[in-house]
């Protein structure tokens, strides 16, 4: 864990569940929060609520990575040859004109 990070033990304790739920590295989470919470209270004039805002963000930001990691192997995947196309059986249309209704098809 972070030196810098010296926050109540809610605090603490919402950061270190973040990192259990997610399965991502306690230092990870600890410095996206530190990160959220520095840029929150840089402009901020009340700063009582501020963890808060933090956990949420960073919530966000790992929720962000988890759909990236699972989206990313499909994405990558090259699409299916043609022999593994399902084609369904069914009359075989043609491009010839029909005159009133009546079919070029026998």
């Amino acid at each position: 864990m972070s030196a810098s990070f010296e926050k109540p033990p809610d605090q603490r304790r919402a950061v270190a569940l973040l990192a259990e739920e997610t399965q991502v590295p306690m230092d990870d989470v600890v410095k996206l929060y530190e990160r959220e919470h520095a840029a929150l209270a840089a402009g901020a004039q009340v700063t009582k609520f501020l963890h808060i805002f933090a956990i949420r963000n960073v919530q966000e930001i790992l929720r962000k990575r988890a759909i990236d990691r699972t989206a990313k192997p499909a994405a990558s995947r090259p699409p299916p040859a043609a022999e593994h196309l399902l084609v369904l059986p069914g009359p075989a249309w043609s491009a010839a004109p029909t005159v009133a209704g009546q079919s070029t098809q026998p």
